[in-house]
């Protein structure tokens, strides 16, 4: 049985590698896809690395973690001010790749990012590689898109909108009006202030097992 790796993803301490009984502390996973079934796996680094095919390698792959502090670090700056990472934009592809899963997987619905070119850019990057052409116009469009659609900003959006959910599920319901009112804003706007997000690293440090936001 082999896996092909798609992303490194973010989950809750509270699910186990598929791999070993091991709890995702970490709260980053990688999403491996079954190759001959399609089957979804969820593992941590080393599992990953032991059960993906031989062609593949984690180096490169979607990283839609980026916003999420390490379990257990509090929030001490603002990071990732605006614009592309230099990071991303030393790996084109890389960077052509998670722009497609978030806008057209992860924030399609709510945020409504979903534009056709990129679609059909996204569903063929499932199953075929995409050419340095496609990549070049991905990233083209990532670079003149306004703000709100920008690379960063879209990291930003999934990490947010991720932890303030769990936040959500996990505070009794009449203690989560405040969060409720910045995941709307968040979605309507495509930003928070600084101040919304000092204030909600001040709810989400007292829920067990649930990081800050950068």
């Amino acid at each position: 049985m082999s896996f092909k790796p798609l992303r490194k993803d973010l989950t809750e301490t509270s699910r186990r590698c598929d791999f070993c009984p091991k709890f995702l502390t970490s709260l980053k996973v990688y999403v491996l896809e079954d190759e001959g079934s399609g089957r979804i796996a969820y593992a941590g680094p080393t599992c990953a690395k032991n059960n993906i095919g031989a062609n593949y390698t984690l180096v490169g792959i979607p990283d839609l973690t980026k916003f999420t502090l390490p379990n257990g670090e509090g929030e001490g700056g603002v990071g990732g001010a605006g614009g592309s990472s230099g990071s991303n934009s030393a790996d084109p592809n890389r960077q052509a790749l998670e722009y497609l899963v978030l806008r057209e997987e992860k924030l399609a619905d709510e945020m409504h990012t979903s534009y056709l070119v990129l679609k059909n850019c996204y569903n063929k990057s499932k199953t075929a590689s995409l050419t340095e052409a496609e990549v070049r116009h991905i990233n083209s469009i990532e670079a003149k898109a306004p703000e709100k659609f920008r690379l960063v900003n879209l990291q930003k959006c999934y990490n947010y909108l991720f932890w303030i959910d769990v936040g959500i599920e996990k505070l009794p319901e009449a203690k989560t009006e405040f969060l409720r009112n910045v995941r709307r804003s968040l979605v309507k706007d495509g930003e928070i202030s600084h101040a919304q997000k000092v204030a909600v690293n001040k709810w989400l440090v007292n829920i067990p097992g649930v990081p800050q936001i950068k």
